[in-house]
């Protein structure tokens, strides 16, 4: 999906980038990536690694979600736009397709209907075996 900076939702078109999300149990999540190495040589003729994390994610929690549905905004980059209304305010992302919307939809629908049910436990058991 394509995603806004985690600080600021309402960003430039341009700004918003390509990412990898997952959905377990617990919360729909972005994928970041953990570490990327540079290896540099300094003066002394030492070898220094700089290691780069991204410590922010865009994280929404299941029992944060209120709804979820499909938008079409002209504030948001051209794409099949996803809304999820939490809590906190709504979020809007960008699926890769419109057939990849509709299963974004399902599965975020169908994991919170399984914790509104109190059936959570059942769900990460199926999930981490």
């Amino acid at each position: 999906m394509t995603a806004p900076p985690v600080e600021n939702a309402i960003a430039l078109h341009r700004d918003w980038k390509r990412t990898e999300f997952f959905l377990n149990h617990e919360a729909l999540q972005q994928v970041i990536k953990v570490e990327q190495k540079q290896v540099s040589r300094s003066l002394s003729g030492t070898i220094a690694e700089v290691t780069n994390e991204e410590n922010s994610a865009i994280r929404v929690e299941i029992p944060d979600i209120v709804s979820v549905s499909s938008c079409a905004d002209l504030t948001l980059p051209p794409g099949a736009g996803l809304c999820i209304d939490t809590t906190h305010g709504p979020i809007f992302l960008i699926a890769n397709s419109w057939e990849s919307l509709n299963g974004w939809l399902d599965a975020i629908r169908l994991v919170y209907t399984i914790y509104a049910r109190g059936k959570t436990d059942v769900l990460a058991s199926i999930i981490t075996s």
